[in-house]
């Protein structure tokens, strides 16, 4: 039997919570193989699993909480202390995975950076496009901190990011993946500078965790990272479908490694409902932000 698990909080048009629905399926699915995700359209589309393991999210919430507690959180981010390194770093710690056979492990790496891609003025690996942070900020270290605030209270922090609402209470930052945190200096009656930065921090770490359904390839020496576009200003944006016919795990990976669902009639075959994207808003030095997802 199939029960259907609803997600309030993890809204289909939003980038973040797009995200974070596809790494719950990810993380679902290596307990019960059966689960699907699909949207279903009330205020917003809204997403949901169906699993014949689970019959709601309380009973989902102790394997929930024990995965955040795992030692496979620390395997993930404590290879380097960033995931700008020297190349031969990045290619030794993935040669490896591989001849070890660690699958879960060298789908990760090739989801951070791109192998043979380099960064001609520092010559470090060039990392994906989702990493959005710089300067004092750094991805691995910045999903380190999101995890250790998770630990401290695990089941009320993965409820809010999977009921609601999202009251922004964890001061850290989200690693430029959710708009809902930008600091725009001309909307606000202080300096962005002076605020403290918040996040939803159990749907950062689902989304990471989404993030080996994008991977990185190289050509040329640059970096190209599935799920982005660049338009015609060369702005890069990154696109994701909302499907209503729920759908596994093998069927969601083939999904958004296609570009097919972009043609109208390809979404109606595939079950493809909308079409989002957000632009990858860059500022400073390396900095950048998802901005609010418009339709395709």
């Amino acid at each position: 039997m199939t029960h259907r698990i609803l997600l309030p909080a993890l809204i289909g048009s939003h980038p973040l919570a797009a995200l974070a629905s596809f790494g719950l399926l990810r993380v679902v699915h290596q307990w019960d193989p059966s689960t699907k995700l699909g949207f279903i359209l009330q205020d917003d589309w809204v997403a949901y699993l169906d699993s014949s393991q689970f019959d709601s999210l309380e009973s989902l919430m102790p394997k929930l909480v024990e995965w955040i507690g795992s030692g496979d959180q620390d395997r993930l981010l404590d290879w380097a202390p960033d995931i700008r390194v020297e190349p031969n770093v990045y290619r030794s710690r993935l040669d490896q995975a591989i001849d070890q056979g660690d699958i879960s492990f060298a789908g990760w790496l090739s989801a951070l950076a791109g192998y043979g891609a380099q960064d001609k003025q520092k010559g470090l690996i060039k990392p994906s496009a989702f990493y959005m942070v710089s300067g004092q900020q750094s991805f691995l270290r910045g999903a380190r901190e999101i995890l250790a605030q998770l630990r401290t209270a695990p089941a009320p922090l993965i409820l809010e990011a999977l009921q609601g609402p999202w009251t922004y209470q964890i001061p850290l930052h989200s690693l430029g993946w959710d708009p809902n945190t930008e600091r725009l200096h001309a909307l606000r009656g202080r300096a962005p500078t002076s605020e403290k930065p918040s996040c939803i921090a159990a749907a950062v770490l689902l989304a990471m965790h989404a993030l080996p359904l994008y991977p990185v390839v190289s050509n040329m020496g640059r970096a190209y990272t599935t799920g982005f576009r660049h338009d015609k200003k060369r702005e890069n944006h990154f696109s994701w479908p909302v499907f209503s016919t729920p759908l596994g795990l093998p069927d969601l990976r083939s999904l958004v490694q296609t570009a097919a669902w972009r043609a109208s009639d390809e979404r109606i075959r595939s079950g493809v409902a909308a079409v989002f994207s957000s632009r990858r808003s860059e500022f400073g030095q390396g900095y950048a932000v998802f901005r609010a997802a418009q339709t395709e």
